[in-house]
């Protein structure tokens, strides 16, 4: 395939809830220096721009975070921002994006990625990526990259290898057997020993036209709405459909219902930077485990203080006696919780929406 045809799709569009309260509506952890001197969005680019064409990186978001790609990323052309008129999910998200690229480009390759995911290894990255898109080549797949597990994680979704299908190079291309949700602890260890089961980063690679496909046979719904955004009817009259449309990830709705899904092994280094636990691992550490994050007026005093993330944006931060603990602090809102409990800080956006203390948000 040309490199002409091949494209990439950043979904840049989530909240980021569960690392709130860095994370606001107007500034979601993709646009945060969480890890260094760039935001989780423009690494995302900058690994997009090494493989594809700038012309032929997408970005899809909503309306409100707009100016924030361009002032980030301002090579990437205006039309290359596709608005949804409201968040729905990866799903639509992607289907949008395909849609409008088949339009342009009837041999269009799409890899999708998420524009909050951490990848050190930029090099492997792009192999693998390239690997993808070689096994796209050889029919009508839908290909999946599926990330070698270090262990027995309970917070991803699993792909189960089922029999090789190809071998592209060194590399093995598997079909899959199916996906699994998040699993308990005793069903991670059993997933990790088998060595048949695989993270599901929803790192995607098909033909434009293979996915649509897809959609048309398996999502419906949202295949009428995708004919509405082509034809270029009302942005009116396609928002009003648009946000009648069940908000559906595409792993579930797409494919774990297709018979036609190949998985390639990730042999690189992974995050899903989903909340603050995740960060604490990722983040090099201080003495006992300790991981401080501020800026040049912070100041941290950690007294028998063991297995924390501290977070400080103005001000000097003091603990004596705690462990396994994350504090994070804002201007308006600190947060202070359980580093076991770092999923469930989603809850307290959520508590916020409903009591509509939009000022926290």
């Amino acid at each position: 395939m040309a490199k002409e045809n091949n494209y990439i799709v950043i979904l840049a569009g989530g909240g980021g809830t569960r690392l709130w309260p860095k994370s606001r509506i107007r500034s979601p952890k993709q646009f945060l220096k969480l890890l260094n001197d760039k935001t989780l969005f423009q690494e995302t680019f900058d690994r997009a721009k090494s493989s594809v064409l700038v012309s032929n990186i997408y970005v899809v978001t909503g309306q409100e975070l707009v100016s924030e790609i361009k002032r980030e990323a301002p090579e990437i052309p205006t039309k290359n921002i596709i608005v949804e008129p409201a968040p729905k999910n990866t799903a639509p998200a992607i289907g949008l994006a395909a849609a409008l690229i088949l339009k342009k480009d009837k041999n269009a390759v799409i890899s999708t990625l998420a524009a909050d995911h951490y990848i050190k290894e930029k090099t492997k990255f792009l192999k693998i990526l390239s690997v993808a898109r070689e096994a796209v080549e050889g029919g009508d797949f839908l290909v999946t990259i599926g990330i070698k597990p270090t262990y027995a994680h309970t917070g991803f979704g699993y792909i189960h290898a089922g029999t090789e299908a190809k071998r592209i190079g060194k590399h093995p291309v598997f079909k899959v057997k199916g996906f699994k949700e998040k699993p308990d602890q005793q069903t991670a260890e059993a997933y990790f020993a088998s060595g048949e089961y695989f993270w599901n980063a929803n790192i995607n690679t098909y033909r434009a036209k293979s996915l649509l496909d897809s959609i048309d046979k398996l999502f419906p719904q949202l295949s009428k709405v995708l004919e509405k955004a082509v034809k270029g009817v009302g942005r009116g009259k396609f928002s009003e459909t648009w946000r009648k449309l069940p908000s559906e990830p595409i792993d579930t709705v797409i494919l774990e219902r297709a018979t036609n899904v190949l998985m390639v092994p990730g042999d690189f280094s992974w995050h899903d930077v989903g909340d603050w636990s995740t960060l604490h691992n990722i983040l090099p550490s201080l003495k006992n485990n300790n991981v401080i994050i501020g800026d040049q007026d912070s100041e941290f005093i950690l007294i028998d203080t063991k297995n924390c993330l501290i977070s400080s944006t103005d001000k000097l931060i003091a603990t004596i006696g705690i462990k396994d603990l994350v504090i994070v602090d804002t201007p308006n809102a600190l947060l202070v919780c359980s580093k076991s409990q770092s999923q469930e800080v989603k809850k307290i956006v959520q508590k916020l929406e409903v009591e509509k203390k939009d000022q926290y948000l």
